[in-house]
């Protein structure tokens, strides 16, 4: 059965997708074996999760669903102001169980230069 995700108000394959390719280049990429916390990379499957939608329509919903830095109101997307890792469970916690003040709504464009130039904080908990 073929997926699909939405864009701009049009269903696309979803092999077309950013994460699709994510997954594609990443695929077989050897894991940390150190004792440090790893690097959040993607949510991969967990960002289709009712639980993840919710709590992104309510993200968007409160900044009007517009950027929150350039006001634009097309591609937005919510980013995590920092990631939490759970040390008794050594896992990263779910996307959609964070606090509101972490969680923020950009456009594509906004989300990618934020994260070419800044390195979104990791918290031991």
């Amino acid at each position: 059965m073929a997926r699909f995700y939405i864009t701009k108000g049009r269903y696309k394959p979803f092999e077309e997708s950013k994460y699709a390719r994510y997954v594609k280049e990443k695929r077989g990429a050897a894991l940390p074996t150190t004792n440090e916390t790893p690097v959040h990379g993607s949510y991969g499957p967990l960002l289709f999760r009712k639980e993840w939608r919710d709590r992104r329509a309510s993200i968007l919903a409160r900044d009007g669903y517009k950027c929150i830095i350039c006001n634009a109101t097309e591609d937005l997307q919510v980013h995590h102001r920092q990631y939490h890792f759970v040390l008794a469970t050594k896992e990263f916690k779910p996307p959609w169980n964070y606090d509101d003040k972490l969680l923020i709504s950009l456009c594509e464009r906004c989300h990618q230069r934020g994260h070419a130039k800044f390195t979104v904080p990791t918290i031991q908990i």
